[in-house]
């Protein structure tokens, strides 16, 4: 197979990925052989090898926060990578459960604080909210910057509503 038939092999798999799954979104890769050219890359082999050290370079990002630079790829076998893409996906799966948790406990947390701020004067959830993002020198932040609240406060990016004016 070329490299072509194999970009175009890849390109169709996801194109039928997304007929099949409505609301999917894959980025069809370039099958303008020149561009894989610059890369040395000229055949399929040599594709999926760069596909693959991307991978793992990304999902260094995912499990550790930082990139993989410290990779020296030319060392690697293809079952090495394969291997430490899978390494990394566990570790970054159990990394997302963690913050996961933290985000709930967060929540919760920021609910209670709500219930006792309305407890000792607020008269409402909304005057709540407002009186917690005073305190926490945040409230220049309402209706601009929903999402670096969230940050702040540890929340779940889904939480934005939070700190937005109900219109």
């Amino acid at each position: 197979m070329t490299l072509l038939e194999h970009l175009k092999n890849m390109n169709a798999k996801s194109k039928e990925k997304m007929a099949k799954t409505p609301g999917l979104w894959i980025g069809m890769i370039t099958e303008d052989l020149d561009h894989w050219k610059e890369y040395g890359i000229t055949t399929p082999a040599q594709l999926d090898r760069y596909f693959l050290e991307t991978d793992v370079y990304e999902m260094h990002k995912e499990a550790y926060g930082v990139k993989g630079r410290h990779y020296n790829f030319n060392e690697m076998s293809d079952e090495d990578l394969k291997k430490e893409f899978e390494h990394l996906a566990e570790v970054a799966k159990r990394e997302r459960e963690v913050e996961q948790r933290a985000e709930e406990e967060a929540y919760q947390n920021f609910e209670k604080t709500v219930t006792n701020t309305i407890k000792h004067g607020a008269n409402n959830r909304e005057e709540a909210i407002r009186w917690i993002l005073e305190a926490e020198d945040l409230i220049d932040y309402f209706d601009k910057e929903p999402d670096y609240i969230c940050y702040s406060l540890g929340l779940s990016y889904d939480k934005e509503y939070l700190f937005k004016t109900k219109h």
